[in-house]
């Protein structure tokens, strides 16, 4: 009696809901496995064959009709299947085959033969059959039974399983009958040829069509070409290249076959074969040509491996032979798409002709070179990547820089280019432009003072005041703010107030040189409800003393004058706020302290210049310590003070400590 089995998608539910079923639409089939296994006769006769293939078949019958309305059949002598495996792998969507059955399998009946990689990854193939028919039976044979089960197209289910019977029976193997129901009309002859394209790599597999074996003279000349490589003191080695004519869905029966005395070497492949750059499975010619090397010159030595897995590579008469071949492959292989690469080529230019105007004659031309060798060197590039790469030469072309970002990129090891797009995952050029510039000119403007403030020359004080124009923000975050300005009319009061023609003053109206130092005045202007200035909100006084003057109480009082001088003619309003800074190489330790006058609206406070580089240091998060290495700190001549160590003390001139009297 015969029994049914059906697919279904819920074979875990509790038995009250037995009743619920996964239902699927008669399109599911097609959709899971592609729309050619189940249209095109070629594609399913070469999953057929795959599948004795996989089984471990030295050979494969095909019966195949001439006519509409007869049997085709596939049989193979291969391992077979036991019921329970026939169950589990038609009956499993998505099968993982090397998951359950592994990558390889043993040649049935031939142990000496190497382990075979197979076709097979997640069980397809065993619809092929419905290219032909409704339905198919499928009559297997191992551990010594044989089972014949129907398979058939469900309504609401992709397949439906009719046990046919189980009988003892020996030997093992597979048989596939379907009913051929008008799908082909294809001849056996074209069947001999599209199957001898694909399954003459390995001559321990032979591929039978109505009683004649499948051999390279199927094939046709137009599907074969002979290459003839000279190998010095060895026979010209013969190469036939297939070509399929038509791409199929995988890598799987393309690559390079190395035959030595009508015999598979290794196994058939692009990897291992000097092409893993050349020819990968997204690739047209991947899964289109075929290479069979007929190497016998090889079999005299010790070239090939006791298990015939593959070379001894050290063996010089493989070396000698393998330096010719590959080569001339590799050749052969990038005419074989010079066509496409060429297509690819106009796309580009098409896509980038905006800037490709922009350029020079000679640099479309380089442009064009590059692109067409990037094909050729790196052929795993995606037409996206290309696209992108082409691009961003396009740009460094026309840009200023050129192509020194290229020879920057090309420094960085693998994981400075990983840091490299991460930060740009995380900022635009644009941002990181911004924050980092404002970082270098920070760091610059600390190493700046850090030289002038070690030197005794009065100039370098005149000098340090512009530099603590813009390094504000070392004082404190409440001096950040940019509007902050050089106020040259308290200068002038101040100049008017010592009443002498100081020399410097006319050639930098913006401070005040005085014979032990200098002194400026950065304002910050208050505004009232309208917007309007009203006075001075803010007030930062930075007097400079040159080395050799001890900063004390006269130098505190100093600048208390000034503020009662800008207070008299008016400049400084009730409200404003005075931050006074007396800086010098030493402070007198009774003076160290900060004064305050005013209702504490001002505030004197002496600070020795390593103090000052200090909090500038902290306040760039000791950055200047961990990048003082860095190109644009280099460019100042600084190697002396980075050798120096960090210890600013050590490096004072005048071995002094930074508070008299220490």
């Amino acid at each position: 009696m015969n029994s049914k089995v059906l697919l279904t998608g819920n074979s875990h539910a509790q038995p009250r809901q037995a009743e619920q079923q996964l239902l699927f639409d008669p399109r599911f089939l097609e959709q899971y496995t592609g729309r050619t296994l189940l249209h095109d006769p070629v594609s399913a006769i070469v999953e057929l064959v795959a599948n004795g293939w996989d089984a471990g078949a030295t050979r494969v019958d095909i019966d195949w009709p001439e006519v509409s309305g007869n049997l085709l059949r596939v049989r193979d002598n291969g391992e077979g299947m036991t019921e329970d495996q026939f169950l589990r792998r038609w009956l499993t969507l998505s099968y993982d085959r090397v998951r359950e059955q592994g990558e390889t399998v043993g040649v049935v009946g031939k142990p000496s033969l190497p382990q075979r990689h197979t076709f097979g990854r997640n069980g397809i193939g065993r619809f092929a059959a419905f290219c032909f028919g409704k339905e198919y039976t499928v009559i297997t044979a191992a551990a010594g039974k044989q089972i014949s089960y129907v398979v058939k197209q469900g309504i609401e289910k992709p397949i439906v399983l009719d046990k046919q019977g189980e009988v003892e029976f020996a030997a093992t193997g597979t048989i596939i009958e379907v009913v051929q129901g008008g799908q082909s009309s294809l001849a056996a002859d074209t069947i001999r040829a599209e199957l001898g394209k694909r399954f003459l790599t390995d001559p321990a597999f032979e591929v039978v069509v109505n009683s004649e074996r499948v051999d390279f003279e199927d094939i046709g000349q137009r599907g074969v070409e002979t290459i003839h490589v000279e190998v010095e003191g060895q026979p010209p080695i013969r190469i036939l290249m297939i070509d399929t004519e038509r791409t199929d869905r995988s890598t799987k029966q393309h690559g390079v076959a190395w035959h030595v005395n009508g015999r598979l070497v290794g196994k058939c492949g692009w990897s291992g074969n000097g092409f893993d750059d050349l020819v990968d499975g997204r690739r047209i010619e991947a899964r289109r040509y075929t290479f069979i090397i007929f190497a016998d010159a090889l079999s005299s030595t010790d070239a090939v491996k006791a298990d015939w897995s593959g070379f001894n590579e050290d063996n010089s008469t493989y070396q000698k032979v393998r330096e010719k071949v590959l080569p001339a492959l590799r050749e052969r292989l990038l005419g074989l798409a010079k066509d496409r690469r060429e297509e690819t080529t106009r796309e580009l230019r098409r896509s980038n002709q905006e800037s490709l105007r922009r350029m020079t004659p000679l640099s479309r031309q380089k442009w064009n070179e590059f692109v067409v060798k990037a094909q050729e060197e790196c052929p795993s590039l995606s037409q996206p990547e290309l696209q992108s790469l082409s691009g961003v030469l396009a740009k460094l072309e026309i840009s200023h820089s050129r192509y020194s970002l290229l020879h920057k990129l090309h420094e960085l090891n693998p994981d400075q280019l990983d840091d490299l797009h991460r930060i740009l995952e995380d900022w635009t050029v644009d941002m990181a432009k911004v924050v980092l510039d404002e970082l270098r000119g920070r760091l610059r403007l600390v190493d700046e003072l850090r030289r002038k403030t070690s030197t005794t020359d009065t100039l370098e004080v005149q000098q340090l005041q512009p530099l603590f124009y813009q390094g504000l923000w070392i004082f404190g975050p409440e001096f950040e703010t940019i509007e902050f300005t050089s106020n040259e009319g308290m200068t002038s009061v101040i100049q008017k107030l010592f009443d002498r023609d100081i020399k410097g003053s006319r050639n930098r109206p913006d401070f005040v040189v005085l014979p032990d130092g200098s002194v400026g005045f950065y304002a910050y202007p208050k505004y009232d409800d309208h917007g309007a200035e009203t006075g001075v909100d803010r007030l930062v006084i930075v007097e400079l003393k040159k080395p050799g003057v001890v900063v004390g109480g006269e130098q505190k009082t100093q600048c208390w004058k000034y503020v009662k001088e800008l207070l008299t003619q008016g400049l400084l309003a009730d409200c404003s706020r005075i931050d006074c800074y007396v800086l010098g190489s030493q402070i007198e330790r009774a003076e160290s302290g900060e004064r305050k006058e005013l209702n504490d609206r001002v505030r004197i406070l002496p600070l020795s210049f390593d103090t000052v580089l200090t909090r500038a240091k902290s306040r760039l998060l000791k950055l200047y310590d961990r990048v003082k290495s860095a190109p644009f700190l280099r460019d100042q001549n600084i190697d002396a003070y980075l050798d120096a160590g960090d210890e600013p003390a050590n490096e004072l001139p005048l071995n002094q400590p930074s508070v008299a009297g220490a």
